[in-house]
């Protein structure tokens, strides 16, 4: 029999048998134990049942609180009855040694065991107080074995399916938190009427080249015919051409021109069509006005596009300030542009173009845009009538949309820049992104592209020559899958066409004077620009998913999975950061309590 004496009266029957499991390595059934009142107030004194062997092994491996008394057991032990027979024993003074030289991975795994003991003990706490669904059936004791894995595998399964829904919606909310809405129609004169441009399919004509051979300065063993068969080469910038170039026949236009001094743009007028050679007669609703009058909105100007020299309408790429562009308040086949042209004599010569067929490319596009491929295209074919109806569609954003930031809107306005600028176009940034590349790519400004605005005299980038059109060319399909990062307008107008074409009759019928100015030879046509309705659509983006409909969203994604609200989060957030520790500071204390069983006082007593 030992007994310990002078134990702390909160000592408890199942804390000295795990204390002498730990600190002997002896395992002791707790009904071998028995506790009485201490001789000193405050004191509990235990009595041990156990054998001489384990005495001796508690001897040798713990120091007792109080006084340690052994007595043999001389006669065998009655049930039910508890017989002490105090022996002396002396206390060890190696104990606190022993307990100096533990290792740190035993302590290490003595704190593990503890923090997980106080995870375990939280959880079952929060699962008897939880209202989230399920979590009844993970308290201890309620359900065992295969009920319990079933439950644990619902729950974690409606888990994932809830986090599965909440990264859909806020990527939805990321990545699309607006869409396009149909608003009501707005009135033409609240949107401006487009600008026109009008290509001829070919940069070099044939009675133009002979013309000017026969007056230039021919270089150094060049002949008019070996010129005349080259000057098409000048197309090369553009797409006007079929064939691959040769090297000595683009350095032998240069040699022409810097020998008479031409820049290749003068060259081009000199060879190409000008907007004299086939523009005519100009009406505008019904009246006849000069096609080439210096009229601030009506008048065809020279210009250039992907398809070389070109004409204009209504083109104002450099408007600055809160000049309003041309706005029209008429509308109908007669009540916007109407233009008979030319195509003799230069039409079906075939040297050079973007088309083997008779007539002229026209583009619709914004006033204030440089035409582009993306600009919409109609073939004006000649002896023909062409009606070009006009569809504008005025895109804007409501002021929530405005306020998200510019990754989440898809659009972009003048404030985004540093500094701002006042009107942002994205075919204005297609443009430069395309200009950077070029200039990048081949080291010059070529001549169908329009400069930049804010660029400095004896600054920016020299202008191409002939030959530097062998850049363009071996760079031809890079050029045309370039890809530039640049966002439409948040506020912006766009253009779509319908085309009708007819055969002309009408001069013999109509009485509008416009039918009685030409009877449409074979190389002439007419076309009609307008608009046909007086309201255009009107687009708003507006937002889809806020943060109010994103909250709504995810609230009833967990609701549905779990039964979730936010008080439920709260409920989460309280039991880790205060629940659990709490618990853990109760588990850590009563571990001190149990070592103080076996470690000594200062005071030993011996028997």
């Amino acid at each position: 029999m030992l007994e310990l004496r002078d134990l702390d009266e909160i000592a408890t029957v199942g804390g000295i048998a795990e204390a002498l499991k730990e600190q002997a390595e002896i395992s002791i059934d707790e009904s071998m134990i028995r506790l009485r009142k201490g001789r000193e107030a405050g004191t509990q004194t235990a009595s041990i049942k156990l054998g001489v062997p384990e005495a001796d092994q508690i001897r040798s491996g713990i120091a007792t609180i109080g006084e340690l008394k052994m007595a043999p057991m001389t006669n065998p032990p009655v049930t039910g009855i508890f017989q002490p027979r105090p022996v002396r024993v002396s206390q060890l003074p190696h104990y606190q040694n022993r307990q100096h030289n533990k290792s740190n991975f035993n302590q290490a795994l003595g704190t593990v065991k503890l923090v997980w003991h106080a995870i375990c003990d939280t959880f079952y706490d929060f699962a008897s107080m939880s209202k989230i669904h399920g979590m009844y059936y993970l308290q201890r004791q309620v359900t065992i074995g295969f009920a319990r894995l079933l439950w644990i595998a619902i729950i974690v399964g409606f888990f994932v399916f809830g986090t599965v829904l909440i990264y859909l919606l806020w990527q939805k909310f990321i990545d699309s938190p607006t869409r396009m809405t149909i608003a009501s129609e707005m009135k033409i004169v609240q949107v401006p009427f487009p600008g026109i441009t009008l290509c001829h399919p070919q940069s070099v004509v044939d009675y133009k080249a002979e013309r000017f051979v026969e007056k230039i300065k021919l270089p150094l063993g060049a002949t008019k015919d070996s010129v005349l068969k080259t000057l098409p080469s000048l197309g090369y910038f553009t797409e006007h051409q079929w064939t691959f170039p040769r090297q000595q026949d683009l350095r032998m236009i240069d040699q022409v021109l810097l020998l008479n001094n031409y820049t290749i743009e003068q060259a081009i007028d000199e060879l190409g069509m000008i907007c004299e050679d086939f523009i005519l007669v100009c009406y505008w609703a019904g009246k006849k006005f000069p096609c080439f009058a210096k009229h601030a909105f009506l008048g065809w100007i020279g210009s250039t596009s992907h398809y070389g020299a070109c004409c204009s309408f209504n083109y104002h790429p450099n408007m600055r300030g809160s000049k309003e562009p041309f706005v029209v308040n008429t509308y109908g086949m007669h009540g916007g542009l109407s233009v008979i042209g030319t195509g003799y004599p230069q039409a079906s010569d075939g040297k050079s173009g973007a088309l083997y067929s008779e007539g002229f490319m026209l583009m619709i596009h914004h006033p204030h845009d440089f035409a582009v491929e993306a600009s919409p295209l109609t073939l004006i074919r000649l002896h023909k009538e062409t009606f070009v109806n006009v569809l504008p569609t005025d895109s804007r954003c409501s002021e929530q949309v405005l306020a998200l930031p510019q990754n989440q809107r898809d659009c972009i306005v003048g404030s985004d820049f540093n500094p701002p600028i006042a009107n942002y176009r994205q075919p204005a940034c297609t443009l430069q992104c395309l200009r950077n590349e070029v200039h990048r790519k081949c080291g010059c400004h070529p001549f169908h592209l329009p400069k930049p605005t804010d660029s400095r005299p004896g600054q920016g980038v020299r202008n191409c020559t002939v030959y530097d059109s062998m850049c363009f060319v071996e760079n031809y399909y890079m050029f045309k899958r370039l890809k530039c990062n640049c966002l439409p307008s948040c506020s912006d107008v766009t253009y779509k066409t319908a085309s009708i074409v007819s055969e002309f009759s009408a001069y013999n019928f109509s009485i509008n004077p416009f039918y009685k100015e030409t009877n449409l030879s074979d190389f002439e046509f007419i076309f009609h620009i307008f608009m046909s309705n007086q309201v255009v659509a009107a687009n708003r983006r507006i937002v889809v998913v806020s943060w109010i409909s994103l909250l709504s969203n995810l609230g009833g994604a967990f609701s549905l999975c779990l039964g979730i609200s936010v008080l439920s989060l709260f409920e989460v957030l309280f039991f880790t950061a205060f629940r659990l520790r709490k618990i853990y500071s109760k588990l850590k204390y009563r571990q001190e309590q149990q070592i103080k069983l076996v470690a000594p006082f200062a005071r030993l007593q011996k028997f």
